[in-house]
């Protein structure tokens, strides 16, 4: 019974003590390693700030090296407004950046893309990858990379929902 009650304590200190990028109402900044690219996005909403907390993952790619040019957005979105973004040439989203306005209760989005060493063949577009107001856990499938962001803001929720742009690794 004493290992239950110890399971249960350490069950909730990992919900609460969760390591998020940010905290709510604040800016958001997180960039892979050079050569990785963004492979996990963990989301939560908080119906009382009206805002997210996030978290990433990256690994090694194919589709980039080391080396690969690298540049940031500047701002992909509006607020209160659809965003529908696409790094240039095919290329990988390697780092996110926001910031929250309790106006809107809305974020502006910056976004990092690295040019791929070969073009891909296809890319698609996921559904909806999280609810209003609902969880989000994300995993980019290995064969494949993050190519661009789709997502749609509701006033009433004060949230967004998403879609992700997911292509192929060349071969």
């Amino acid at each position: 019974m004493e290992a239950v009650k110890i399971l249960l304590v350490l069950c909730f200190m990992l919900e609460c003590c969760y390591c998020w990028v940010n905290q709510y109402d604040k800016p958001v900044s997180y960039e892979c390693h050079p050569g990785q690219v963004l492979t996990k996005i963990v989301s939560q909403h908080n119906n009382y700030r009206e805002d997210r907390q996030w978290d990433f993952q990256c690994a090694y790619t194919a589709a980039l090296t080391p080396k690969s040019s690298c540049k940031w957005t500047n701002k992909v979105n509006q607020y209160d407004k659809v965003m529908n973004f696409k790094c240039p040439k095919g290329g990988a989203i390697t780092g996110l950046r926001s910031v929250h306005n309790n106006y809107y209760e809305d974020r502006i989005y910056d976004v990092k893309c690295c040019d791929v060493i070969k073009q891909p063949k296809s890319c698609s577009l996921t559904g909806y990858v999280n609810t209003y107001d609902g969880k989000m856990n994300h995993v980019i499938k290995p064969c494949k990379y993050l190519h661009g962001i789709y997502s749609v803001h509701s006033n009433y929720h004060e949230d967004r929902r998403h879609r992700f742009y997911e292509c192929n690794l060349p071969e």
